[in-house]
């Protein structure tokens, strides 16, 4: 029976430095993924706050109209201008925020829609502001205009 001819040669390691270079790769390449992940979370969280600030002062905003509507909480008409403080900011916890509203009165006009009320009507313009603030330090300012027509002075 013959014997194998075994060659054994001396090695050097250059597999194993091969592979460590490549693990170093792979490390650096995952590491760098993590990081883009955890950036793109905190890009995704501030959007969220920022969507619920906005949310937040329309949502004021609403309220105020309706409440234009309802005939509660319109200022008398004195100043044209001159705008009060804002309400102190009310909680809204289904949002996770708070809101602040102010209602200005701007001016009043005649009011020409229509042929019989000319002289007995009038249009009294307002300014509503209102400001969202939610988690994270977002934060977004709303403005809109509204009239509500009422009984010319006499």
């Amino acid at each position: 029976m013959k014997q194998p001819n075994i060659n054994v040669k001396k090695q050097s390691g250059a597999i194993l430095v091969v592979g460590l270079v490549l693990l170093l790769v792979l490390t650096v390449l995952g590491i760098s993924t993590m990081s883009t992940a955890s950036l793109e979370l905190n890009m995704a969280g501030n959007d969220q706050f920022s969507e619920n600030a906005f949310q937040l002062a329309e949502t004021g905003i609403d309220v105020t109209i309706a409440n234009v509507n309802a005939g509660v909480g319109v200022p008398p008409p004195l100043a044209p201008g001159v705008c009060p403080a804002f309400n102190a900011p009310a909680a809204v916890p289904a949002m996770g925020g708070m809101v602040a509203t102010r209602i200005c009165f701007s001016g009043d006009v005649a009011d020409f829609s229509g042929s019989s009320s000319i002289g007995k009507i009038r249009q009294y313009h307002f300014e509503t502001e209102a400001q969202g603030i939610a988690q994270g330090g977002a934060s977004s300012w709303h403005h809109q205009g509204l009239f509500v027509l009422g009984p010319d002075a006499p």
